[in-house]
This record gives C-alpha cells, sequence and structure tokens, in this order.
C-alpha cells in the first residue's frame, strides 16, 4: 500500500472522537470564561443568561415546557432556574390563558435591563475570544457547523421513524 493512502485511513471513531472531544474542548474553554465573566459583572450564569436569552427572543413568553425544549435541558432543570430567576424578580410566571395546567414566564422590566447589558457584554467577550480567527475562518466554521448539525439532525429523525 502506498505510504500516502496509509496515512489516510483511520481507525472506526477514532475521526468522531477527536472532533467530539475537540467540540468539547472548545466548548469547555469558552463556557468557563463567559460563565465566570457573567456572574462577577451581572450574578448570572451562563444557564440564567440562556433563559433570558430565550424570553427575550419571545416577547409574549413561554410555557415552561417549550422553555425546556427551546434550552434542550430537563423540565427539572428549568423548574430550578426559573425559581431562581422569580426571586431575583427577573421573570415573572402566570398561570396559561389556554392551558390551565401549565404556566408562562415573561422577562420583566428588571430583567429585560440586566439581559441587555449582560448580552452587549457577552457580545464584545466573545469578539475579543474569537479575534484572532478571521472572518472568512468563522464563516467557514459556521458553515461546517451548521451542515454537521444538519446531518446529524436528519440521520437522528430517520432512526427515531424506524423505532
Amino acid at each position: 500500500m502506498p505510504a500516502a493512502l496509509k496515512e489516510t485511513i483511520v481507525p472506526l471513531g477514532q475521526i468522531e472522537t477527536r472532533l467530539w472531544l475537540q467540540l468539547l474542548s472548545l466548548h469547555g474553554d469558552i463556557f468557563a470564561s463567559l460563565n465566570a465573566l457573567l456572574i462577577s459583572e451581572f450574578g448570572l450564569s451562563l444557564a440564567k443568561f440562556d433563559v433570558l436569552a430565550q424570553l427575550d427572543r419571545d416577547r409574549n413568553g413561554l410555557a415552561l415546557g417549550q422553555l425546556s425544549q427551546n434550552l434542550k435541558v430537563s423540565g427539572g432543570n428549568v423548574s430550578g432556574l426559573v425559581q431562581r430567576l422569580l426571586a431575583d424578580d427577573l421573570i415573572s410566571k402566570e398561570m396559561s390563558s389556554e392551558d390551565r395546567r401549565s404556566f408562562i414566564v415573561r422577562l420583566t422590566p428588571k430583567g429585560e435591563a440586566l439581559f441587555r447589558k449582560a448580552a452587549d457584554m457577552h457580545k464584545r467577550h466573545l469578539s475579543q475570544r474569537l479575534e484572532t480567527i478571521s472572518a472568512g475562518e468563522l464563516d467557514t466554521a459556521l458553515s461546517v457547523l451548521r451542515s454537521l448539525s444538519a446531518k446529524i439532525r436528519t440521520q437522528s429523525k430517520k432512526q427515531s421513524r424506524k423505532k
């Protein structure tokens, strides 16, 4: 077998594992610095920030189940976050007028003001962390990640239908 061909053969699962570990490493690096910054400046963990961001996107509020789905976390995780955000007066919670078994959460004016400041810092921090990477590289990376996500979602849907 030619030497060039030997170099391209990768044991099954090795490149996928390397990709997974690299994604985790990148996520961990950025998550840790962003979480520490938001906590020190605003008393907001990244998890709380993510809840506020979801509510900012949907000004009419979200049912707890939808919030859980959007964040891709369990209902228990959302319940704890919601309780802490309620205690901080950053969100409000009321019974749904459409479904008496469901609750809708919304940003309070205090929550909206805090989120605006935190979102600005979030953007600045990401810009600083990624400033050494060209716009072209970022665009390419984003395109590749979107393509991978779409393919994985399609594969997951196909596997779900088979069950």
